[in-house]
């Protein structure tokens, strides 16, 4: 199987060959049709295995068709548990989604000045790039409106759960309103991760695990 028979926007498929990528991980293969076709997963695979472009490459070829929501928000919210992670998502997809005309892709994150977060969020953003308190600051704030979101991504969910994120994941979750897709990816999925998963994924949510 090769990328391109995964259907993905062909400007798309440009940057992952521009990168150097010509056939799809196992994680790939298994979750970017899932995704395509419009199904929440939750998706384990070990670190390595690709799991970031799993999920990038559906959202990116989301955002190749213009928003049915007029506003600012953003249309894809990813969440992670550290800095450097966010970082490393970010630069994902910038460096996939190069090709399409007007993507716009920012981090918020802890360490960050305020005065240059709340420029970027003062703008139209489709991808959102996020720590869990960071983002919670600004949605206490008001400069963060989700009425256009259509993607929801947890990476690395177990590491958000063993970092003591919950209460800010029902926080979050609690401030959204309407319809989206939602996606968690992880190395692994125990009891612990239960409660979370019955707040964020519908019923008929996909379950996918990966090895390399």
């Amino acid at each position: 199987m090769s990328f391109e028979d995964l259907k993905l926007n062909p400007a798309i498929i440009k940057a992952i060959l521009d990168a150097g990528y010509t056939t799809p991980t196992p994680i790939q293969k298994q979750a970017i049709p899932e995704l395509l076709s419009g199904h929440d997963i939750m998706a384990s695979a070990q670190t390595g295995t690709g799991k970031t472009a799993a999920f990038m490459l559906p959202a990116l070829h989301l955002l190749a068709s213009p928003s049915k929501t007029q506003g600012r928000g953003p249309r894809v919210l990813v969440l992670t548990p550290t800095r450097e992670l966010a970082l490393q998502v970010s630069e994902a997809a910038k460096k996939y989604g190069k090709y399409l005309p007007r993507t716009k892709v920012i981090s918020i994150l802890g360490g960050m000045p305020y005065p240059l977060q709340n420029k970027l969020l003062s703008q139209p953003v489709d991808i959102l790039v996020a720590t869990p308190g960071r983002l919670i600051d600004h949605i206490q704030r008001g400069r963060i409106d989700f009425k256009r979101l259509e993607m929801l991504v947890l990476d690395e969910a177990d590491r958000m759960l063993d970092l003591g994120f919950k209460p800010q994941l029902e926080f979050i979750k609690s401030t959204l309103r309407g319809e989206w897709q939602t996606l968690m990816f992880a190395a692994s999925f125990g009891p612990k991760s239960e409660p979370i998963a019955k707040l964020f994924m519908k019923d008929e949510a996909v379950m996918i695990r990966a090895s390399y």
